[in-house]
């Protein structure tokens, strides 16, 4: 995975110039409950968009972008921005790609609700506007994925513990796992409130039992295709596309 943090100018030319392809991953610094760690949607994102660098063959992944617009944001740790701020801050994101040569911008976003996919998707329909030169491929990671007919979406729940488990099995602490979680709600008029987030947290399902490493792998993998897929189709758009076998 070419991490565009990480690569040394010469590198990072030769692989614009080779595969004008970049990841943005990104998140919020959230509540997860208390066996998931508050980065979890953005480094959840960001080995999505490293599996699917690995398929596409290139591509840069950018570090994980953790502002994003309201999540849970009265519980413990959560960070929240305006979409003023978030505007801006993804504007001149794609603005900077852009001037750094990229033509097709993949924004996969771990964390879900419509405040935040209905932004990504505003604002990069809006920069395209203005910049017909430029693709952007944004979504939440699991659009258009099914898995035995679910929609691998949720929060800190089964399909989240399970692909963030196998994506990052060093950060996650099923032994902490509790039906009740232990401290949760603690903010009580927080900035960029957005959700009715109810007066209590308790599971459905023990997640020890119905989440799993396989379970992520698999979620992981239909989703990283998917983005693959969805990137060749921009590619061939803008006539950029290669033969895949001269990228491995």
């Amino acid at each position: 995975m070419n991490r565009y943090e990480e690569m040394l100018p010469e590198d990072f030319l030769a692989e614009v110039e080779r595969l004008p392809v970049f990841f943005i991953p990104a998140g919020l610094l959230e509540w997860h409950a208390d066996h998931l760690p508050l980065g979890q949607d953005a480094l959840k994102a960001y080995g999505i968009c490293g599996r699917a660098a690995e398929k596409l063959g290139g591509g840069i992944v950018l570090p994980p972008v953790y502002f994003g617009r309201p999540g849970y944001s009265s519980y413990a740790g959560t960070l929240t921005f305006s979409e003023a701020c978030t505007d801006l801050l993804f504007t001149e994101l794609f603005a900077e790609l852009r001037k750094v040569g990229a033509r097709v911008i993949v924004l996969i976003t771990g964390h879900y609700g419509p405040c935040q996919v209905d932004f990504i998707k505003r604002v990069s329909a809006y920069f395209m506007k203005a910049n017909p030169d430029v693709e952007i491929i944004a979504q939440p990671e699991y659009e258009g994925v099914e898995i035995d007919g679910e929609v691998p979406a949720d929060h800190a729940g089964k399909w989240e513990t399970s692909m963030f488990w196998h994506l990052h099995p060093e950060l996650t602490h099923m032994e902490k796992f509790a039906m009740v979680p232990k401290r949760k709600k603690l903010y009580p008029d927080p900035p960029n409130r957005f959700y009715d987030e109810g007066e209590d947290w308790t599971w459905k399902s023990d997640l020890r039992k119905t989440a799993s490493r396989e379970l992520g792998e698999r979620a992981v993998e239909a989703i990283s295709t998917a983005i693959v897929g969805r990137i060749h189709e921009r590619l061939r758009k803008m006539n950029l596309e290669t033969d895949p076998g001269s990228r491995n």
